[in-house]
């Protein structure tokens, strides 16, 4: 199935669509962008959010909403940490030795 959500062409399983229409809806806004309860509540760890500079699903202004809308709620994550990956698509197509560092980084500052 064509995904609606998409302005290009990118297709999605029937089951797929089936899931996303089905999700509770403290799952549909996971962060708590719109809504007090969300499900982000429920982690107790360390966060790590990041998207690539390239891509095609989020900026730096959207991680700082994810940001601070996580830490609006009441409880969640101990700690949330935001990135750009530089010069990385949607899969982060040649840039997988940045990711890996990035997260060999952060996961660092846990201990």
């Amino acid at each position: 199935m064509r995904d609606p959500k998409r302005s290009f062409p990118s297709f999605i399983s029937a089951a797929t669509f089936m899931d996303i229409a089905s999700t509770p809806p403290q799952f549909k806004d996971f962060f708590g962008v719109q809504t007090p309860n969300a499900a982000v509540t429920q982690i107790r760890c360390p966060l790590l959010a990041f998207f690539g500079t390239k891509g095609d699903v989020g900026t730096e202004a959207d991680l700082e909403l994810l940001k601070s809308s996580i830490q609006r709620q009441s409880s969640g994550p101990s700690r949330v940490q935001t990135i750009m990956i530089q010069n990385a698509d949607h899969m982060y197509a040649g840039e997988e030795v940045q990711v890996a560092q990035t997260i060999a980084t952060w996961a660092d500052t846990l201990v």
